[in-house]
């Protein structure tokens, strides 16, 4: 199994991360200013190193809501974290003299590297606006023409002469392309995902609800049109791209790169894969299934969610019509209702439900005890026998084999198969030399004359005098250098006369 197709959940992922436990913890609102009093202290360039005294004065001056926080409480904090693998800590043994002071030394402590990552994270993350994500098709423009410049360079690249100049441009195109897609990627989910959250303009005020329903379906209107046209451009450049070998060119380049001028030491063929997963990914999203299509669904289906949402608002404002409205004025009716059958009689006229009496006709001696003119809802419930029903066809006899045709489908494909075969071999045979003069050519039978009469035919129908034969090779018609020559082709029946045509058969493209 190959590196890239290896399984996603491994040993590893499967880990349980302690370092993250004190995010969740009881005493979350005191290990989460600890942590990230170790952070800055880590980040200011001073020591790292904390005292547990130090710590707990931090946390009095600072927390309101514990102002008596005590030594002992911070020191059993700190061992806490040190559990989950957030700090670490050492004895401060630099003013130890005998064995004993050296057991009872005081210890210190410092964030962890991967507990510094985290809260690292933490604070870019605080620090974000909370960005919403867009559809501006300026990343799909910004993608298309990086790949457009990537594959020309790729296409006059010669791998063995390339300087560094020439793969560094190659670098910087493959960095952009790859850099838009992702980040068109992210900021297409997040605009979608907070889409289906967002709080809309209500429908009191129609002029503003339109204005921003119009606005909004313009906007993912132009995104899922540019976003299909991206999709049918690149689709066809990553096609050419295998075809040519311009992918395996590109990977080869971007590995020779890595190594060369980054001075990367892994193995050339470590280094390409890398490379050959990132260049799979970026073809994967566009084609067919892939996240383009998938983000072209989700916009479409949101333009329709969006044009039904409009019309039914102007519906209800065109016809003063508010469901809400009616609603509360029915259950007001219902809540005004004197008696049951009220409510029944009610309910039929507004939902058109009538007074429920019972689902089929029964046997009033197998049921005395139902009454037969009150609602069978408010009577005591009673045993009905079930039956077992009947399904399929009734008019079914019998079962009739199928008959096994696979013999004839099989001499079937053999004879079509003879025939192209039997076609090429004429077709090589006329075209021995690969140019085919009409003048003076002599075949065996009136059936062959015909196929050449055909051809000759189809040549001239053609716009540019090319005809593709079968078997993939093409013929062109050219004219005799004598407009008034004429030529005779001999069959055993007889001699036709036709002007003196020459064909040409290209074999390079069967």
């Amino acid at each position: 199994m190959d590196s890239h197709e290896r399984l996603i959940v491994d040993d590893l992922l499967m880990r349980k991360v302690d370092e993250v436990n004190y995010l969740v913890a009881t005493n979350v609102a005191l290990y989460r200013p600890i942590v990230r009093l170790f952070h800055q202290r880590y980040e200011s360039g001073e020591t790292g190193w904390l005292w547990p005294a130090e710590v707990a004065a931090f946390i009095r001056a600072h927390h309101p809501h514990h102002p008596g926080y005590t030594d002992d409480e911070c020191e059993a904090h700190l061992k806490q974290l040190e559990a989950w693998g957030v700090l670490t800590s050492e004895h401060d043994v630099n003013q130890a003299r005998t064995i004993e002071e050296f057991v009872r030394a005081a210890r210190r402590y410092q964030i962890s590297e991967t507990a510094r990552i985290i809260e690292e994270m933490l604070v870019r993350l605080a620090g974000q606006d909370g960005s919403r994500g867009s559809l501006d098709t300026t990343r799909l423009t910004r993608l298309r023409d990086a790949l457009f410049d990537l594959g020309r360079v790729l296409a006059e690249l010669d791998l063995a002469r390339a300087s560094h100049d020439t793969l560094r441009q190659v670098e910087g195109l493959w960095n952009a392309a790859d850099d838009a897609r992702r980040e068109m990627r992210e900021q297409a989910l997040r605009y979608m995902r907070e889409l289906e959250h967002d709080r809309m303009p209500t429908a009191s005020d129609l002029v503003v609800f339109l204005q921003y329903k119009r606005m909004l379906r313009d906007y993912l209107d132009e995104f899922a049109l540019g976003l299909k046209d991206f999709v049918e451009r690149t689709r066809d450049l990553f096609e050419d791209w295998a075809v040519s070998g311009l992918d395996v060119r590109l990977a080869l380049a971007l590995a020779r790169n890595e190594r060369e001028r980054k001075g990367d030491l892994r193995a050339e063929d470590e280094v390409r894969a890398v490379f050959e997963g990132q260049i799979r990914a970026l073809r994967v999203f566009s084609a067919r299934g892939g996240d383009a299509e998938i983000l072209h669904a989700k916009t479409t289906a949101r333009v329709r969610g969006l044009v039904e949402q409009i019309e039914r608002v102007v519906t209800e404002r065109r016809n003063t019509l508010n469901r809400s409205r009616d609603l509360r004025l029915l259950a007001q009716a219902f809540r005004r209702a004197q008696t049951d059958d009220d409510a029944h009689r009610l309910a039929s006229v507004a939902f058109g439900w009538g007074t429920p009496r019972h689902m089929r006709a029964y046997n009033a001696d197998a049921a005395a005890e139902l009454d037969p003119g009150a609602s069978v809802w408010l009577q005591p419930p009673w045993d009905v026998e079930l039956r077992a029903r009947v399904r399929g066809n009734p008019n079914f006899r019998a079962v009739t084999p199928m008959e096994d045709r696979s013999l004839q489908k099989a001499e079937l494909r053999a004879r079509v198969l003879e025939q192209k075969r039997a076609e090429t071999r004429f077709w090589d045979s006329v075209f021995r030399d690969g140019e085919l003069v009409l003048d003076g050519l002599a075949l065996r039978s009136a059936g062959d004359r015909s196929r050449v009469v055909r051809l000759v035919r189809d040549c001239l129908r053609a716009p540019d005098r090319h005809v593709r034969l079968p078997d993939g090779s093409r013929v062109q018609i050219l004219p005799p250098d004598d407009a008034q020559s004429i030529a005779e082709i001999a069959a055993p029946d007889g001699y036709l006369y036709v002007r003196a045509f020459r064909l040409r058969r290209t074999e390079g493209m069967r």
